[in-house]
């Protein structure tokens, strides 16, 4: 396993907020960057021929005001919502990445799941956010939600090469070919 500092000295995950706060002995914390709900249903196939992506729509956070507790946040009820973190990768060949939920967001009935990062993924990184507590949750703008690690593979591979290489985001994608326009509804709210 890699530890953060090799991450960090590698440049392996980009676009941090701030190298001191997301600096980990085993990882690098991913930051809050948007919240998407899903729009349409998706399909899912074995080879991609039929696959059709969910439309999602991104949330608003709150405007920015002279209340910093009310200020830059937004407040989710229970449910599944799509994240996106403000880092991306660029994996090396002989490495995998793996994303963990922070503590303290499965302390406060929330938790994230994603699937491994490939060798050779270079782009945005996003998970499933899994609200639990019936109560919802309220989250800041750049909070710290999960934990990504790489792990060291015996060899170099020829790495990953399918639709969401070099992806600026992480909604889904239709179809095999590589895309040019995401499937995703602007909300009009800034990208920090």
């Amino acid at each position: 396993m890699l530890s953060g500092t090799a991450i960090i000295k590698n440049g392996i995950v980009r676009n941090l907020r701030s190298v001191s706060e997301q600096l980990q002995p085993c990882g690098i914390d991913l930051s809050l960057c948007r919240v998407l709900a899903w729009t349409s249903p998706a399909t899912i196939d074995f080879d991609n021929s039929r696959r059709q992506a969910a439309g999602a729509s991104a949330l608003p956070f709150s405007e920015p005001s002279t209340d910093s507790t009310t200020s830059d946040v937004i407040q989710l009820a229970h449910g599944a919502y799509l994240v996106e973190f403000n880092e991306t990768v660029d994996i090396p060949l002989d490495c995998m990445g793996q994303i963990f939920v922070r503590s303290s967001l499965w302390r406060s009935g929330a938790t994230i799941t994603a699937g491994v990062v490939d060798a050779g993924y270079q782009g945005a990184l996003g998970a499933l956010l899994d609200v639990r507590n019936p109560a919802g949750i309220v989250l800041c703008r750049n909070a710290k939600l999960g934990q990504i690690t790489l792990h060291r593979m015996e060899e170099k591979v020829a790495g990953y090469s399918g639709i969401y290489q070099f992806s600026a985001d992480s909604v889904g994608r239709n179809g095999q070919s590589t895309p040019s326009v995401s499937n995703i509804e602007d909300t009009g709210n800034p990208q920090p």
